[in-house]
């Protein structure tokens, strides 16, 4: 199951829209694209519109203001350049260890490659969380309030992409081609050089692509490991917003960022397009056991890698939740149900929790049901305009869409701040991406003959999707809404915007436990994070066990 990617084996007949007519799912599906199309443009164009309509009134007060700062431009320079440096760090570490994963077999590879996709799906601020306990005043060395936290942060965060996209790609490299240039005298070196890395240095680059995107927008491991002292323009805006209320100057810095993004989502749609051209996927690569000292040199290191880079952030989340003054205790997993247990701070971490997991749940449940009916959408018309359209909520900010969704429902006659439906309407914007490129490839490796054949038995459109396609890509539907849970459950970005003070979710709340300088206020934060790390880890194991028995069906990210 590929998400950044709609390939499948050359030569299987799916769904056209010569053999498909329109039934009564496909007008659903178009619905629902065009009903999130305007889910995304209403708060995009709120946004931009307070840049320019501050107070009822035309002004290009905020835009010359922002503009004209030295500080905007600074911003945006740094921003960029701990992008680029994050992103080359994250490939540079992340193509070995997919080639290793992708090439031998051994002992505990499953549980290598998951470790390394947990970070993925947890919380950006346990992701902050876990590597303020590594590199804080007790960890490894101080490194808090520095660029080289953050980009360690976001390398641990984004390893999966790479892992994930290029072993995909590399999985599915005809093992023969290199075989055949080793028997005409080419060295190991040559021959991937040759053979290998062309066939998937595309992948690479959209792997690379995405990586940029999530370190640009990058929010809650700024925030966590910023210390104030660094900032990019993601957070910036947050701080305007939030802090010093200069919203029309939060929404200028927004529209500065959206013409990034779509400017990244550009070069990414062409990558997308030159890969599916040049990938041509034939029959899985076939791994093996390493059987020199090199190739076990280069498995070892690969683990290494991982356990360094994913494994300690997560074990010194579990240690420092135990921690308890100088000696060891549960204090901090026994106080998580009190509101105030000596953090000074009125936050019950598991009635959060507990607001996290129903949110999560029906934010998921929505991205699910929309997900697969635009699936099906996609599927029908490939190379639409319905699948860039459902891929916007993946590169627009959520500090963006957060503050959108404010705008357009924090007013009459559209006044949802009291309400509980802003938060799992940006929850299901946010998921709904993932769910999506779960379920399509599913969808469109369904035989057209599969259709045809309920329609000769008289089944109508609603009964073959019910009946005969739902069922033929379960394992995919799953999948969607484990992914779309766990992205649901650790939403940040535009949740902090939306949240109410005195209900917020866990990742808000434990961003507030750790912004108190009570220590009983970081172990609970520890031990909350710590159980999200077990309720995302369970969900990306089952996930993997999906995709594991389903015939074909790769998760890569």
């Amino acid at each position: 199951m590929n998400l950044l990617s709609d390939q499948r084996p050359l030569g299987h007949q799916s769904f056209r829209p010569s053999t498909v007519k329109m039934g009564h799912v496909s007008r659903v599906g178009i619905i629902v694209v065009t009903a999130v199309l305007l889910m995304i443009a209403l708060p995009i164009s709120a946004v931009m519109l307070r840049a320019i309509r501050p107070d009822g009134l035309w002004s290009a007060e905020a835009v010359t203001r922002i503009l004209g700062s030295p500080r905007t431009w600074r911003l945006i320079a740094v921003t960029l350049a701990q992008a680029v440096v994050s992103c080359v760090c994250t490939v540079t570490i992340g193509v070995p260890v997919a080639w290793v994963l992708s090439r031998f077999r051994f002992f505990g590879r499953s549980l290598v490659k998951t470790l390394a996709t947990v970070p993925f799906v947890l919380p950006t601020v346990v992701i902050g969380a876990a590597f303020a306990t590594v590199l804080g005043p007790r960890g490894l060395f101080e490194a808090r309030g520095t660029w080289l936290a953050i980009v360690i942060a976001q390398v641990c965060f984004n390893l999966a992409v790479v892992i994930r996209t290029v072993g995909a790609a590399l999985s599915g490299v005809d093992s023969n081609q290199e075989a055949a240039a080793r028997m005409l005298g080419a060295s190991p070196f040559q021959a991937a050089r040759r053979v290998l890395l062309p066939t998937v240095l595309p992948a690479i680059a959209a792997s690379a692509v995405v990586v940029f995107l999530f370190c640009f927008t990058s929010f809650g491991v700024i925030v966590m490991l910023g210390g104030g002292s660094v900032t990019t323009v993601e957070v910036e805006i947050w701080t305007r917003a939030t802090r010093q209320f200069d919203i029309s100057g939060a929404a200028v810095l927004c529209g500065i960022q959206l013409v990034a993004v779509l400017a990244t989502l550009s070069i990414h749609s062409r990558i997308s397009k030159r890969r599916a051209v040049s990938s041509v996927f034939r029959a899985r690569r076939s791994d093996r056991l390493p059987r020199s000292v090199a190739e076990w040199a280069a498995v070892g290191a690969a683990v290494g890698a991982v356990l360094m880079i994913c494994g300690l952030p997560i074990a010194a989340l579990f240690e420092r939740s135990l921690r308890v003054g100088t000696g060891w205790g549960l204090a901090h997993w026994q106080h998580l149900g009190s509101v105030t247990a000596g953090t000074g701070l009125s936050i019950d971490p598991l009635s959060a929790l507990w607001r996290s997991l129903l949110t999560a749940s029906a934010a998921a449940t929505a991205a699910l049901l929309l997900g697969v009916l635009a699936a099906r959408v996609i599927a029908q018309r490939p190379g639409g305009a319905a699948d860039r359209i459902l891929l916007l909520p993946l590169g627009v900010s959520a500090t963006t869409l957060g503050l959108g969704l404010l705008l357009i429902g924090g007013r009459p006659p559209l006044d949802l701040r009291g309400s509980l439906w802003l938060v799992p309407i940006a929850q299901t914007l946010v998921a709904l991406p993932l769910v999506v490129r779960a379920v399509l490839p599913a969808m469109q490796a369904l035989p057209a003959s599969l259709d045809e054949s309920g329609q000769l038995l008289g089944a109508g459109s609603i009964g073959r999707f019910w009946r005969i396609e739902l069922p033929s890509i379960r394992a995919a539907v799953f999948a969607g809404a484990g992914l779309g849970f766990v992205a649901c459950l650790g939403e940040f970005g535009a949740t902090v915007f939306l949240v109410r003070a005195a209900s917020p979710t866990a990742p808000v709340a434990i961003e507030r436990l750790l912004s108190r300088p009570a220590a009983a206020g970081f172990g609970q934060a520890m031990a909350l994070s710590c159980i999200l790390v077990l309720l995302c880890g369970g969900v990306l194991l089952a996930v993997d066990y999906l995709a594991a028995g389903d015939e074909g069906l790769d998760l890569a990210f």
